[in-house]
């Protein structure tokens, strides 16, 4: 039989030990389970040399580590492309817009056993209290987009990550590592939102029997990107208000959903939405906005891609591609397909979104801790039938505006089909146009120098950034 409920805390919570930690034999410390009944297993050995899909961040002064996470989780009606086995069995527009958070309960608390990578420092002393929690992504069998974009924003801070393993790539794990993760089990994808709340209650509870062991946590925050921002969004929608320790307080502190269309609900934590150029009017996002409260901002990112580049280089270094298969049901692209539509002389968009990302994060940090308000949403404007308004260079009008098309020496574009509306251009103007609009690279670097300087004053970009943004400017002149 069928129930369209919604769920009471201790349906959300209820939980028993699952059998799959119960075979792992080689772990070095199990803990007994809670009043939930979820169950913590490890760390698993050998992480750095053995784990599959796992960063080495020793260069960041931090450990890298492998939990099982074991408990029992409500089966629902899958309500979106984070919870379907198959994203194309998705209407997402209907989806990301709905406004009605009911779930149709299938099946009541069925066990599971999922992977935890935690990233901390190795040095207590150093540990923020922040912790970001992100569903692992199901392309590529499971990564951590949040962690891979701005890994050295929250090594610098000392924040802790947890990246939780999705269901939907459980197959694709086992078979790279069947001796290490044979234990990973789950009855259905809509687990998923059960071992999200256990997670994040095992961390908030800062004894043995949490990933984070000796930790004080301050703060649980929930972030992702792409499929993991729309994992997060339909989180926050369906099972913030549920999702309690037994103080009934809350076991997630905010909500950073990145890089997706999908309205948030007003909650009694702040929510903080990202999205850039390919993504703030996919699948109807444009009905999706709403406007600022005391808890909620949503910044739209004109002239940013989808698939972002990644900040340089640094200590840390992610696992080899091709460890994992990606899930089954995941859509797939072509980039030089798509490339290959754009204006000729292009190259892949190169917008550094995650100086962006990071900004976020600081200014979410400070809204917590302080009680500072973000700076207020910016939106990227729109003609009348929904299209994208663009400037005399062919850049997104409004937004948040970095010097790529503040001060522009190009345009910054997206596809326009679904296929390719996930990439993006960087079509740099030639050096007599660059000349025409600035006279000279000097007078060009005063203007970058001054739209830097106003972002700084406005939140929207951290102070360490600024040269680093200046020299990509400097980089990219054509004069």
């Amino acid at each position: 039989m069928l129930h369209r409920v919604r769920l009471s805390r201790r349906s959300v919570l209820m939980a028993g030990i699952g059998m799959g930690a119960m075979a792992v034999g080689f772990v070095r410390r199990s803990c007994a389970a809670n009043a939930r009944g979820e169950a913590i297993s490890g760390p698993l050995p050998d992480t750095k040399d053995k784990g599959i899909l796992v960063w080495n961040v020793a260069g960041l002064g931090y450990a890298a580590e492998e939990y099982f996470l074991s408990g029992r989780a409500n089966v629902f009606r899958a309500v979106s492309m984070a919870d379907a086995p198959d994203v194309a069995s998705r209407d997402n527009t209907k989806d990301l817009g709905r406004r009605d958070f009911s779930r149709e309960l299938l099946s009541a608390d069925l066990p599971f056993t999922t992977r935890l990578i935690v990233y901390r420092p190795q040095d207590k002393r150093r540990f923020s209290g922040n912790v970001i929690v992100e569903t692992l992504h199901p392309n590529g069998g499971g990564n951590s987009l949040a962690w891979n974009a701005i890994h050295d924003y929250f090594a610098a801070n000392g924040d802790a990550y947890v990246g939780v393993q999705h269901p939907l790539t459980f197959p694709g794990i086992k078979a790279a590592g069947p001796g290490r993760y044979g234990a990973l089990a789950a009855a259905d994808p809509t687990q998923l939102w059960g071992m999200l709340t256990q997670a994040g209650a095992a961390i908030k509870s800062q004894g043995l029997r949490s990933p984070l062991p000796g930790l004080a946590v301050k703060r649980v925050l929930m972030t992702g990107y792409s499929y993991t921002g729309v994992a997060t969004a339909t989180f926050a929608n369906y099972h913030h208000h549920e999702a309690k320790l037994a103080n009934g307080r809350n076991i997630f502190d905010g909500y950073l959903p990145m890089a997706d269309a999908q309205y948030v609900r007003p909650l009694d934590v702040p929510v903080m939405r990202l999205n850039t150029q390919s993504d703030f009017n996919g699948f109807g996002g444009l009905q999706n906005r709403r406007p600022d409260d005391d808890r909620y901002r949503h910044y739209e990112i004109a002239g940013a891609a989808h698939v972002a580049v990644r900040a340089p280089a640094d200590a840390a270094s992610g696992p080899p591609p091709g460890q994992v298969a990606t899930a089954a049901g995941q859509p797939r692209f072509s980039p030089s397909a798509c490339q290959a539509m754009f204006p000729a002389g292009s190259r892949p968009n190169d917008f550094p979104l995650y100086m962006v990302q990071a900004a976020l994060f600081e200014n979410m940090y400070s809204w917590l801790d302080a009680g500072r308000a973000p700076p207020p949403s910016a939106m990227i404007d729109t003609n009348d039938d929904g299209t994208t308004r663009v400037d005399e260079f062919g850049n997104a009008a409004g937004g948040v505006r970095f010097p790529e098309v503040a001060v522009p020496i190009a345009s910054y574009g997206v596809g326009s089909t679904e296929a390719c509306i996930l990439f993006g251009y960087t079509a740099p103007f030639d050096a007599a146009k660059c000349r025409s609009l600035y006279g000279d690279q000097g007078k060009y670097l005063a203007k970058v120098q001054s739209s830097v300087d106003r972002l700084i004053a406005e939140r929207l970009l951290l102070p360490k950034d600024a040269a680093a943004l200046v020299a990509i400017s400097h980089a990219s002149a054509d004069f």
